[in-house]
C-alpha cells in the first residue's frame, strides 16, 4: 500500500522524536518492592517453655533503577482541589511521565512502590499507554505526588 509519507520522512521525523526525547530527558528512580531476606538464629531451644527460643531476624534489601524519562508538570494547572475549610486552593499534582521500552518493562513486572525525582516521590495511578510516533513507541505513565 501506498504511504502519503515517504521514507526519508519517516526515518527524519523518527530522528526528531529521538532528538527530542534525548535533549529533555531527565533522570527518574524506580523503586520496587524490595526483597525480603530471613535470618534465623540457631539457639538452642529453651526447654519448659512453649515458645520457640529461634529468633527469626528480617532484612530488606531494596530494589531499584535509574531510568530516563520526559517529564511533564503540565497536568496540574488543570487539576486544583479546593479545601473550603480552610480557603485554599492547592494543585493535585498529576505528573506525566513518557519513557522508553526498558522503562516500562521495569515499572510493569513486580510491584512498583514508587518513582521519585526532582525530591519528590509520586505513585503510579496508571498503566502504559502506548504513544506511537510512526513505528517509534514511546509509553506514557501517569503518577500522583505523595506528600
Amino acid at each position: 500500500m501506498a504511504s502519503l509519507i515517504l521514507n526519508t520522512e519517516i526515518a527524519a521525523y523518527k530522528q526528531a522524536i529521538n532528538d527530542h526525547f534525548d535533549t529533555f530527558k531527565r533522570s527518574i528512580v524506580v523503586h520496587k518492592q524490595p526483597i525480603k531476606n530471613i535470618l534465623q538464629n540457631t539457639t538452642n531451644q529453651l526447654l519448659g517453655y512453649e515458645e520457640n527460643s529461634n529468633v527469626v531476624d528480617y532484612t530488606y534489601t531494596p530494589r531499584n533503577q535509574t531510568f530516563d524519562a520526559i517529564i511533564n508538570y503540565n497536568l496540574a494547572k488543570e487539576n486544583l482541589q479546593i479545601d473550603n475549610e480552610i480557603k485554599l486552593k492547592f494543585p493535585n499534582q498529576i505528573v506525566e511521565i513518557k519513557v522508553k521500552e526498558d522503562a516500562k518493562n521495569y515499572i510493569n513486572q513486580d510491584i512498583t512502590e514508587k518513582i521519585t525525582f526532582d525530591n519528590k516521590t509520586f505513585n503510579l495511578i496508571s498503566t502504559d499507554v502506548i504513544k506511537n510516533y510512526q513505528g517509534l513507541i514511546y509509553y506514557v505513565f501517569y503518577l500522583k505526588e505523595t506528600f
